[in-house]
């Protein structure tokens, strides 16, 4: 399974944050389908991208801002996300923490099998996630299931083209309205600054 701190033993957090201060504007939370499809194309995109442009490749912190389509930032990496700088308007996914199991790994053969052992793996409550020291909500989300095929110099060291299922968990937020300026993201083993920049 792929965890925080590696492959088959190695911690994920999808760092990302957003928010402002009390007066600005807050919010509001996504539905748990939105997620749910965030959290899947999060995923898909980290294994099908090849290890040098991958944050848990060889592309490391350089590649740890993913673009997730729609709009959407979510830094991710097997270690701390310094910062990430975004667009004004762009919306980000944070996720206090998500596992992902898969066929390439030998997590199970089939769908339940891969559920259960993403949901076993990752937290039983949410975390705690606070931008600029305001809470921000916490909800569990789930992948479909995935149908990967493999790119060449993929983070698995398999062939290219080497197709197999994967299923993730995690707890996510998705945030917007993010205010021009500098926001500091805190969760349970993570800090991280997204820089919103002004302007198109």
């Amino acid at each position: 399974m792929i965890r925080r701190f590696g492959i088959r033993g190695l911690a994920v957090g999808l760092f990302a944050a957003c928010a402002a201060l009390a007066a600005a504007p807050a919010a509001s939370a996504a539905p748990a389908t939105t997620l749910d499809a965030d959290l899947t194309a999060l995923w898909t995109t980290v294994l099908q991208t090849p290890s040098a442009q991958n944050s848990f490749g060889t592309g490391g912190a350089k590649f740890a801002c993913w673009n997730i389509g729609g709009g959407t930032v979510a830094p991710f990496a097997p270690f701390p996300v310094k910062s990430c700088t975004v667009k004004s308007g762009t919306k980000i996914f944070v996720a206090a923490s998500s596992f992902e199991c898969s066929t390439f790994e030998g997590n199970g053969t089939t769908e339940g099998q891969l559920r259960t052992c993403a949901r076993k793996s990752d937290l039983k409550t949410a975390p705690s996630v606070t931008v600029d020291g305001h809470s921000v909500p916490v909800t569990e989300a789930e992948t479909g299931l995935m149908n990967i095929v493999l790119p060449a110099d993929n983070i698995f060291g398999l062939p290219a083209g080497t197709t197999g299922l994967s299923v993730g968990h995690g707890w996510v937020t998705l945030l917007d309205s993010l205010t021009p300026g500098a926001h500091t993201i805190v969760g349970p083993s993570f800090t991280t600054k997204i820089i919103v920049q002004s302007g198109p």
